[in-house]
């Protein structure tokens, strides 16, 4: 009976130091954040699916295991690597048609926006080296269809802004449509949208992205200091067309306000033709999808310490047409220096499978080249609008982060 003993002993004492740390980390976390005063955590989720413990990422952002969200499935690890974390594990399913296996995501109970991402990365953690395709449902409603194949052996990820209407969850589901291709998911993410967004695209329908694009530099996704993305958006590095160069167009300490709150350092860089008379020609595939309305949102941003080849070039203006498919959309755009401008396109009527033709070309009044810093385009299919939205007080914040606390603590406990 002493050997048993003193292992028993000795798995508690393991357990209570596992707990501790986690808890020294989670204490941590909200001590910086409280320090900075930088971004607002508050209320994120991120489930890194297929995970035992939850864990510190270096951006601060703790990522909690899948286990109390999803009953069914199975922990699997990835044997080819990859550089995020929470894309080396990741949940399988069983090999059964038409089976649902749903996530449960704990949310407010308030009528707020919430967005919503997927992440899947197959790494051939089956050692087939088939990657599945399966569908992706929200609240019993089809999200979209997911084919885990990556041509440069990166993360798919698929994302929508949802409304949630004080239900307290919502419900993310994985659906196995083709024989011997189970479903998956890395990770899971929702993140409240505590400020209103995208004001000049619909009020309550769940919106679906289709890209979101930085020009000129880098991939962006959150961070903890002052140039990544508030709200945990990934900003996708965007291939530079042949006949433009990559340009510097804002000083990485600008601070503007800008509409939809782009991260600065997705703003600050661009592309522009090389030859000033060139137009920047963009094609955006688009994923299967039943037809839908999408509009398109452009980030403009120029800079009078932007110096060009030529003489009165920091005076000079800067005025760009946009065509969608050879249709001129609005008014050409005319820049003014140490600004960033925000273009939404008109509705356009999309079908799945299609390629949106996007067009920024110089009007004959301009003396530079168009020049563009990123890019977002959206989907969504008109429903009734819901009223009676609540605001959220300082008190309940402070009440939610309590719960949240105290909710981490209980689940923690329970691994002991």
């Amino acid at each position: 009976m002493a050997p048993y003993k003193n292992e028993t002993a000795a798995k508690r004492t393991l357990s209570m130091e596992k707990l501790q740390q986690i808890l020294l980390l989670f204490l941590a976390f909200h001590f910086l954040k409280a320090g900075s005063q930088v971004f607002d955590t508050t209320g994120w989720l991120s489930i890194d699916c297929g995970a035992e413990y939850p864990r510190l990422s270096n951006n601060l952002i703790v990522w909690e295991p899948d286990g109390r969200l999803i009953k069914t499935g199975f922990n699997r690890k990835v044997q080819e690597k990859q550089g995020l974390e929470e894309m080396n594990t990741l949940r399988s399913f069983h090999d059964v048609l038409s089976e649902e296996h749903c996530y449960k995501l704990p949310v407010y109970k308030l009528t707020l926006r919430y967005i919503i991402r997927a992440g899947f990365f197959y790494g051939n953690y089956d050692g087939l080296s088939r990657p599945p395709t399966f569908n992706l449902t929200v609240e019993g409603k089809m999200w979209t269809t997911v084919n885990t194949s990556s041509m440069d052996g990166s993360p798919v990820y698929h994302e929508i802004s949802y409304m949630s209407h004080r239900s307290g969850e919502i419900n993310v589901c994985l659906v196995q449509t083709r024989e011997g291709e189970a479903p998956f998911i890395s990770s899971l993410e929702a993140v409240p949208m505590w400020v209103k967004l995208f004001p000049k695209l619909t009020s309550s329908a769940t919106i679906h992205l289709v890209t979101r694009t930085n020009f000129g530099g880098p991939e962006v996704r959150f961070t903890s200091g002052l140039h990544g993305d508030m709200f945990n958006r990934i900003w996708t590095r965007g291939a530079t067309p042949p006949n433009c160069r990559e340009v510097s167009t804002m000083p990485a300490d600008t601070t503007l306000e800008i509409e939809n709150r782009p991260p600065m350092a997705a703003v600050g860089d661009s592309i522009e033709p090389i030859n000033p008379s060139d137009p920047i020609i963009l094609s955006i595939p688009l994923p299967p999808l039943i037809p839908q309305v999408a509009r398109f949102v452009f980030y403009f941003s120029d800079h009078s310490c932007q110096v060009h080849e030529g003489s009165n070039t920091r005076t000079a203006p800067r005025i760009t047409q946009i065509y969608i498919n050879g249709t001129p959309q609005s008014d050409p755009v005319k820049f003014k220096s140490c600004s960033c401008k925000v273009v939404y396109s008109q509705r356009i009527n999309v079908k799945a499978g299609s390629v949106v033709n996007i067009t920024l070309a110089a009007t004959n009044e301009s003396k530079l080249p168009p020049m563009l810093s990123a890019m977002e385009m959206f989907t969504w299919e008109d429903t009734e609008d819901h009223r009676g939205a609540s605001s959220i007080t300082a008190c309940e914040s402070f009440f939610t982060l309590c719960i949240i606390f105290i909710q981490t603590l209980y689940f923690l406990a329970l691994e002991i």
